[in-house]
């Protein structure tokens, strides 16, 4: 089945989010590799301005993953150096003029009638263009998906009621002064007339909540009282790893961690480390510590790109020109 991806908006991405988002969604492995039979497609802008972050970030990860990821190019009229690149690695393109970029983006977006179109939106501020584009999507049953919120879906607005209905369904009877005084009058239940106002419930913590306050607790408290922390974290952190398992195993490939349950797994080995030397005896201040173990190789495979000019293999950073040659190289 095809997968049709577009990119548009200018608000601030973090590349690495990105590519993580989309290593999950897609079904890439740590080194690049589909797991998956889907194909992916993807249309990008090439215009001076619209060559934004979030299609940087989108086009230096379809570089990344090994084949690589055709895409088709909305090329305007007036480019820069990053458009230029974007054009000239394209496999098609699809001529806009400046003001049109967004226009032909959706509209070649919706002409994929095979498979499953989405658009990946980074809003900013005061966008119009941006806004119209998500309008058309939303007509023309295309998934919208926020690159800013780990691709939570933005659906279309509800439609508003009729202002004459929605007026009559507000209008509330005000009680008569007589019946106002028998109310203030009446016990309420229980016995008293004395109302206690009930505390009000507070918001559930989330689990960023549950590690960031227990990360906390671990600096502030001697390290005989820490057992409680500990409970915590275990009982978060099995959470978390039990939800990227699962995700792991439903797409068929290797367990890959979230950040927040990287940084649970670490509080919870130094609340571990915190309580084991609470209960060590006090040595000399002379005494060496002891080394620490090695970090274990991730496993992932990065690539170098050979430089002519240099006649030098460099580090591969996004999407390569091209015509080059590339490596695999342990990382």
């Amino acid at each position: 089945m095809a997968i049709h991806i577009a990119v548009a908006g200018a608000g601030p991405v973090d590349k690495s989010t990105v590519t993580e988002l989309l290593d999950d969604w897609l079904g890439i492995d740590a080194n690049g590799k589909p797991t998956t039979d889907e194909e992916v497609f993807l249309v990008l802008p090439a215009a001076a301005e619209h060559v934004t972050p979030a299609v940087k970030a989108v086009y230096n990860w379809s570089g990344e993953v090994d084949p690589e990821i055709p895409y088709t190019a909305v090329v305007a009229q007036t480019l820069d150096k990053a458009s230029k690149v974007i054009r000239d690695n394209a496999e098609s393109a699809e001529p806009a003029r400046d003001g049109e970029v967004y226009t032909v983006l959706g509209r070649t977006l919706a002409d994929r009638l095979t498979g499953d179109r989405f658009l990946l939106v980074a809003g900013g501020q005061d966008d119009e263009d941006l806004a119209d584009l998500v309008g058309y999507c939303h007509d023309e049953d295309i998934t919208v998906l926020d690159l800013r919120d780990a691709l939570k879906q933005i659906t279309p607005p509800e439609p508003e009621a009729d202002n004459a209905e929605e007026s009559a369904d507000q209008v509330d009877e005000k009680p008569a002064p007589e019946e106002e005084a028998e109310a203030d009058e009446e016990p309420c239940e229980g016995g008293t007339q004395t109302l206690v106002p009930l505390p009000q419930p507070q918001p559930a913590a989330t689990l960023e909540d549950e590690v960031a306050a227990a990360h906390h607790r671990i600096t502030a408290a001697d390290p005989k009282g820490i057992q409680g922390v500990i409970a915590v974290l275990e009982d978060v952190t099995h959470h978390l790893r039990l939800v990227d398992e699962s995700n792991a195993a439903a797409n068929l490939a290797a367990p890959r961690y979230r950040p927040i349950t990287e940084r649970s797994i670490q509080g919870l080995e130094w609340a571990k480390a915190l309580q084991y030397d609470g209960l060590k005896p006090v040595t000399s201040a002379a005494e060496p510590e002891e080394p620490q173990p090695a970090k274990r190789s991730s496993g992932k495979v990065r690539k170098e790109w050979f430089n002519p000019e240099t006649e030098r293999w460099e580090p591969l950073r996004g999407r390569p020109r091209k015509g080059v040659e590339i490596r695999p190289v342990a990382a």
